[in-house]
């Protein structure tokens, strides 16, 4: 019996000595690991003293985003198909369909924000804004307490101007 359990507790040793017979270490095997996400870069043409953000949404959840100084890089995305946003204040936004291939870096062609039109800006002092039958449907009182509603002055060729007078504390 002893002869017996010194047999396997050499059997167990030279087991454990040689690694069960086996040499290859699954520790090592990182090279063969596929990397599941990717890489998204570009560049937007930069504008003095004005923040662009950059957002990167799938189905409508946002998954990424940065502030873009000329260039911008998001990293560790998920492979798959994304929206990226582009905006800025007083700026029109961009928006690009891109898709995230695992292990690679996508590179996208420079944005250039184009500037919005903002309305009134080239009114002469006393001239008023055609807002057309885009007005809002409220009343406002005069100085004597009677209601006007701006649906009763649209396509009428009268001009509507609003003065809102800050009192109090």
């Amino acid at each position: 019996m002893k002869q017996i359990q010194s047999l396997f507790a050499l059997i167990v040793l030279l087991f454990a000595a040689f690694g069960c017979g086996t040499t290859d270490n699954p520790i090592d095997d990182r090279d063969k690991i596929e990397t599941l996400t990717g890489t998204l870069q570009g560049e937007v043409q930069s504008i003095d003293g004005v923040a662009i953000q950059v957002r990167l949404l799938k189905a409508g959840q946002l998954v990424a985003h940065t502030e873009a100084h000329g260039r911008y890089e998001l990293n560790d995305i998920e492979a798959g198909d994304y929206t990226l946003h582009i905006s800025a204040n007083g700026y029109q936004e961009v928006e690009r369909n891109v898709t995230i291939v695992s292990g690679e870096t996508i590179s996208l062609d420079k944005v250039s924000l184009v500037e919005l039109a903002i309305p009134g800006h080239d009114l002469e002092p006393g001239e008023g804004l055609d807002i057309g039958s885009q007005a809002p449907d409220f009343e406002l009182p005069d100085g004597n307490g009677e209601l006007h509603a701006f649906s009763d002055y649209i396509g009428n060729d009268k001009k509507v101007v609003l003065v809102f007078y800050r009192t109090g504390g």
